[in-house]
């Protein structure tokens, strides 16, 4: 099973955009799991409104219709996309997850504390229902073509190895219809698959808001998708979106962190 409608275009502004929009006038047209996929995206957005543009071909930009899954609140649908993503770039190498929407591999880099950045998610729901998931990853860049110094690309990682973006699309198609049926099906195990992924668990950090911060060991993600902060007072901080920084210095688990600033999807 993969995706159930597959339309391909060359260029788009912003694969989202263009979903939401076809979802309001030709909703019957996109089921669960239709697919807009561009080789080429010039006014991408992600998290915070940030832009996200690609070069032609080298990477895979596309957004996925999720038809209003059973159970699964909104905070989690990006998670849950995370894992489709790992899963299936476990064909060429191991992932890891970044709350709430960022694919990293490798060490950490010294500029953001995390792994090189490869893709990114941004989920959003439109008004009928379903949710639109963007997906971006990073395919065929060279380093030169990538936005930001601690951005990294399948190419880079693996060299002549690299998928292109039409074989990274086919394996992901299955992998999202997998997870999702395994959401409907109650399966705790993916919440447990998560955790052992997120890249996030276990470090000191502080997570900036909207209303303000929230500083301490990332200790869990609770059934509805938001992050545990355990605050140095032994508090709890329960966080449902923002921008993670990794601190530097040890924390109370002994983790060890830099000052960076955290980045959506195609920052």
């Amino acid at each position: 099973m993969g995706f159930a409608r597959v339309v391909e275009v060359a260029t788009a502004g912003s694969t989202n955009a263009d979903v939401m929009a076809a979802l309001g006038s030709e909703r019957g047209r996109w089921p669960h799991l239709s697919v807009l996929v561009a080789r080429r995206q010039t006014a991408g957005r992600g998290r915070a409104g940030r832009d996200w543009v690609t070069p032609a071909a080298g990477a895979l930009t596309c957004s996925v219709v999720i038809g209003a899954p059973a159970g699964v609140p909104l905070t989690w649908v990006p998670l849950a996309v995370g894992l489709a993503v790992r899963r299936a770039l476990a064909t060429w190498l191991d992932v890891g997850l970044k709350w709430p929407n960022d694919v990293v591999a490798g060490a950490p880099h010294p500029l953001w504390g995390w792994g090189r950045k490869l893709g990114g998610i941004l989920c959003e729901r439109h008004p009928a229902g379903p949710v639109v998931a963007g997906i971006g990853v990073n395919c065929l860049q060279p380093p030169d073509e990538l936005p930001v110094p601690w951005a990294g690309s399948l190419a880079a990682l693996l060299g002549e190895g690299a998928p292109t973006p039409g074989e990274v699309l086919r394996v992901l198609g299955p992998a999202l219809a997998e997870v999702f049926t395994a959401w409907d099906a109650h399966d705790d195990t993916l919440r447990v698959e998560y955790a052992a992924a997120c890249t996030t668990l276990g470090a000191r950090i502080r997570v900036e808001v909207a209303g303000g911060t929230a500083e301490g060991v990332a200790r869990a993600v609770d059934d509805d998708g938001a992050l545990l902060v355990e605050r140095p007072d032994g508090e709890i901080a329960r966080v449902t979106a923002g921008d993670v920084v990794r601190l530097r210095g040890r924390g109370p688990d002994g983790c060890v962190g830099r000052h960076t600033r955290a980045v959506g999807l195609g920052e």
